[in-house]
């Protein structure tokens, strides 16, 4: 029978069409896009670890380049000035160290040099501020006194971003007098002075009162530089349009009110019994020590007018807290700014009203500031102006790449709030504190390529998915630039490990450990500067650049010590709960004189409180000397006992006395629940012969299909282990049994089949029930009949089964033919092998694709009607991302969240979709909400908020949509 298929032809062209995929898939990953990158258009965005925006770089929203410091913090104290006599004055001297850091901050500005004659403990203020040093190594500075009685000097340190630090010690000295007493007082009067012979030299510090000047006589080329002080301007004398050069650029980009002055605020509305107050001596006042307080219902606004220009990013702040909490009502605010028209008094609203409701509350729309939180600053930002006859922003805008935007008609602004807002407009209970109000107009245009020097913008610098693929040069990225342990299973693609890239053997028993998550660990390799920190304070342990395990540093520990000493570098700390798993590993070098009792990098469990409950080790008491060794925790991953609430990761060198250990590539990773291992991901090649023993088998977990062809051999058979019942029926064949073997007796009555006969014996005869083939092994087709189901069978010249085509009823009692495609391992076609059924029973039809299906159907019997589509099994959909975060709320009551980002949604998504559940059993009554904001395809946000701040958590699910 001949019939005349190609199917050999067909299998060679499809093994063609795989091989051509993957030689393309590899030189796609071999390539590296990052050779010469650049920010284009765009600015660069950098947030601190928890999520804060601490600076912008590149393009700013006025069109020009910068780099604008966010929410910074203030610079350290200075260490105490030297200060030496001079004539008339003091030398004063920074030695540029710090009394409470190590090391300047890279954000440093100047040093102000402060002198009174108030005492140790004066409070510096711009009335002090005499001179400044801008050297970050230290420097010296003249400045002149008057008199010769005591004075103290200290020193303030300030920032690029205008912050300043606390003050230094004081250090006291005097000025120098030329001599005591030249002449007798009174000695020369004005009969004994020629014309013209009192110069300015010859005046005293002092000497000349108002009452010796004329009116008028003082203009302004006769006054000195620095003459004109603080305590020489009347309140309210210096507006901003006074201002000129860089002093007016300063103040027109930054303005700050310590709530100081009583006159820069004017009060809107208030409850008849409510009060707006300023108040001096504030000493947990975050700015200053004044601030103002708001006792009941009070809406103000300040008196400071800003030019707003609309292309320009503005950033309003306020640091407010709740003292007391009100008794009428929730404790709630609003920060933002009022608008003002070009006539400079009449308000704009966002609505264009002339009223001080309905402004752009763009920092806090009627926020709860429960007194628990303490100081909370709220931050907003605007920019430009809505479209003629549209509306101005209302809420809060937190994000500068959506600002909000002001009125139409708005020219100026000032800074308004409302305090106490929740107790009702009638209320005079609670008492509202506001420590700072701040706007900034956030003028870039300083910084572009040429004012950064190559290699100053660091990854801590960078925004969080701020390099995008456009911006990585192809090629740039080599295997130095990936870190060790960097690609997890998240960031490998759906079968992108193929067995190709998997060395044969490497996959032993102890790689069988599973674990998931990233290593938490920020610089595993002991390379950058958060190893410099750690070690910084310890004299035994250094960054050792000299020496690493495929890196370009490592960890060293001095274990030299007249005594036995255990010394340990602490890596992190984090947060757990009871029943939590790690996973820790690192790679050793042991000097060759290294003497103690263990080497370990050990997880030591720890209460809320600090207690120390017990430790976890990954250890050796034998370490390999001269060469480096991997330490980890496979065989059993650490587990958090009764009570943990945090876990602290150290390496140590424990009772040791000499030598030197060294440490690279350290791991610190969760241990995820649940099954690891997909089902077939362990092939024959992957697995070192022998590594898997019984013991390391579940019961029963080696299946019939799980044995490979040919695996099982008489060596691998006990004596007389194959009995009757262990023989599959027609397992027996021709050629198992011995010539001869085979007697009349031990042939059953009507056991002689028809596929027992020669086929030449059975011309012109019908056979029912028959097997037809085209031959006997190799190549072959062979035609059958099973239970009603044609078959029709493909063997290969490997006598393996290669494909079928079966027709019949499949278990669903439905109207079938089932094509299985070829497989070149030669399994059943039943384990996984592709299938295309094509079926109808009379009320559906479907067609079936690959081993866990996926099932096209439609109901009726018109063709035009709407069908379903099933998935049975994994569903992989690159527009879909879930996964679980972990929050703990920062105040009870209050909405606390967190970024995700590296979702890996579609960049074209026109549309994305989120929602979050908590995973708790106290909804509703402890878990008050959970909520997703803030999506796009890299990132979203994850809100929670409950009744107190237990860690939580947090399911979410997003979908893209194009």
């Amino acid at each position: 029978m001949d019939f005349r298929l190609d199917e050999r032809e067909k299998s060679r062209s499809f093994a063609a069409y795989l091989k051509n995929l993957e030689d393309r898939l590899a030189a796609l990953e071999s390539s590296n896009p990052l050779t010469h990158a650049s920010i284009e258009s765009g600015s660069i965005d950098v947030y601190d670890d928890d999520g804060n925006l601490r600076a912008s770089i590149g393009m700013q929203g006025d069109g020009t380049a910068a780099l604008v410091p966010h929410n910074s913090v203030p610079p350290p104290t200075p260490t105490p000035p030297s200060v030496e006599p001079a004539l008339s004055g003091l030398v004063v001297t920074w030695d540029g160290d710090w009394a409470d850091s190590d090391i300047t901050p890279a954000d440093y500005a100047t040093i102000q040099i402060h002198v009174s004659g108030a005492g140790a403990e004066f409070l510096p203020d711009l009335s002090t501020l005499v001179a400044t040093i801008s050297a970050p190594l230290g420097g010296s500075a003249t400045v002149a006194v008057e008199g010769y009685a005591a004075v103290w000097v200290r020193l303030v340190a300030t920032n690029t971003a205008a912050m300043t630090g606390l003050p230094s010690d004081a250090t006291q000295s005097a000025a120098r007098q030329a001599v005591s007493q030249d002449l007798i007082d009174a000695i020369i009067d004005e009969t004994k002075l020629a014309q013209d012979a009192v110069t300015a030299a010859k005046i005293a510090l002092g000497a000349v009162g108002s009452t010796a000047l004329a009116d008028g006589a003082v203009l302004a080329d006769k006054l000195a530089k620095a003459a004109v002080t603080l305590d020489k301007i009347g309140a309210g004398a210096v507006t901003l349009n006074a201002l000129g050069g860089a002093v007016s650029d300063l103040a027109a980009q930054r303005y700050v009110d310590a709530m100081g002055d009583p006159n820069a605020w004017s009060v809107l509305q208030k409850a008849a019994t409510a009060r707006w107050e300023h108040l001096d001596g504030i000493l947990d006042a975050r700015t200053g020590r004044t601030v103002g307080q708001a006792t009941g219902y009070a809406a103000i606004r300040g008196t400071v007018q800003v030019a707003y220009d609309p292309d320009v990013l503005y950033r309003v702040s306020a640091r407010v807290r709740t003292l007391t909490p009100s008794t009428t009502g929730p404790d709630s605010l609003y920060v933002g700014v009022a608008g003002i028209a070009a006539d400079g008094v009449t308000l704009v609203n966002r609505v264009g009203a002339a009223s001080h409701n309905s402004q752009h509350y763009i920092a806090a729309s009627n926020t709860p500031l429960p007194s628990s939180s303490g100081w909370q600053t709220f931050v907003g930002y605007i920019k430009g102006r809505a479209a003629p006859g549209g509306n101005g922003s209302g809420g809060v805008t937190s994000d500068p790449r959506a600002a909000g935007v002001l009125h139409d008609q708005v020219r100026f602004i000032t800074p308004m709030l409302w305090l106490n807002y929740g107790a009702g407009n009638t209320s005079g209970s609670g008492v509202m504190q506001v420590d700072a109000v701040t706007v900034e107009a956030l003028k870039t245009g300083v910084v572009d390529g040429t004012n950064l020097v190559i290699g100053s913008v660091a990854a801590g610098h960078l925004a969080a998915d701020s390099v995008i693929a456009g911006k990585i040069a192809a090629d740039a990225i080599g295997a130095r630039e990936i870190m060790a342990d960097a690609i997890g299973v998240n960031e490998l693609a759906a079968a992108s490990v193929t067995a190709r890239a998997v060395a044969a053997g490497s996959i032993t028993a102890e790689k069988l450990t599973i674990v998931g998550g990233a290593n938490i660990l920020s610089d595993p390799s002991f390379e950058g500067a958060y190893t410099a920190g750690i070690v910084s304070t310890l004299p035994w342990a250094t960054q050792d650049k000299t020496l690493g395990n495929g890196s370009q540093s490592s960890l060293r520990i001095d274990a030299t010590s007249a005594t036995p000493v255990s010394r340990a570098v602490e890596l992190t700390l984090m947060p757990v709960t009871p029943g939590d798993q790690v996973y820790l590993a690192t790679d050793y070098y042991a000097s060759a004189s290294w003497a103690g009792a263990e080497i370990s990098m050990q997880v030591r469990w720890e209460t809320a409180a600090g207690a120390i409950l017990s430790t976890g080790k990954a250890s050796t008491t034998t370490p390999v000397r001269g060469a480096w060794t991997r330490l980890s925790t496979s065989t059993a991953p650490l587990t958090a006992p009764p009570n943990a609430a945090w876990a602290r990761v150290r390496l140590e060198s424990a009772t040791a006395t000499a030598g030197t250990l060294w440490w690279d590539n350290a791991a610190v990773r969760p241990v995820v629940p649940g099954v690891q291992i997909a089902d077939g991901s362990i092939t024959a090649p992957k697995i070192v012969a022998l590594s898997v023993t019984a013991e390391k088998l579940a019961a029963l977990a080696v299946t019939a299909e799980k044995i490979a062809a040919l695996a099982i051999t008489t060596a691998k058979l006990d004596a007389l282990a194959v009995t009757a019942d262990k023989l599959a029926v027609n397992s027996v064949t021709a050629t198992k049994i011995a010539a001869g073997a085979v007697e009349a007796t031990h042939i059953k009555a009507g056991a002689i089949t028809a596929e027992k006969i020669d086929a030449d014996a059975l011309n012109g005869k019908v056979i029912t029930g028959a097997v037809v083939q085209t031959a006997a092994t190799g190549d072959r087709v062979v035609v059958t009949n099973n239970s009603g189901v044609g078959i029709i069978a493909f063997w290969n010249s490997a006598n393996k089964l290669s494909a079928q085509i079966a027709s019949g009823l499949d278990s669903a009692g439905m109207q079938a033919l089932v094509i299985n495609g070829p497989d070149p391992n030669g399994a059943p076609f039943w384990n996984g092998r592709p299938k295309l059924t094509l079926g109808a029973d009379g009320t559906k039809s479907q067609i079936t694709v690959a081993a866990e299906k996926v099932v096209i159907e439609h109901s009726g019997l018109l063709p035009t009607q709407f069908g379903t589509v099933q998935v049975r099994g994994y569903l992989d959909a690159m527009n879909i991302a879930a996964g679980r975060v972990r929050i703990t709320p920062s105040a009870p009551n209050t909405p606390t969240s967190i970024t995700v980002t590296g979702l890996g949604l579609p960049q074209s998504a026109t549309a994305i979709y989120g929602n979050a559940t908590a995973f708790s059993t106290v909804p509703g009554t402890q878990v008050l909400g959970v909520s997703v904001t803030d999506l796009t395809p890299r990132s979203a946000t994850i809100w929670l908020t409950r009744t107190n701040t237990n860690l939580t958590s947090v399911d979410y699910q997003l979908i893209a949509t194009g």
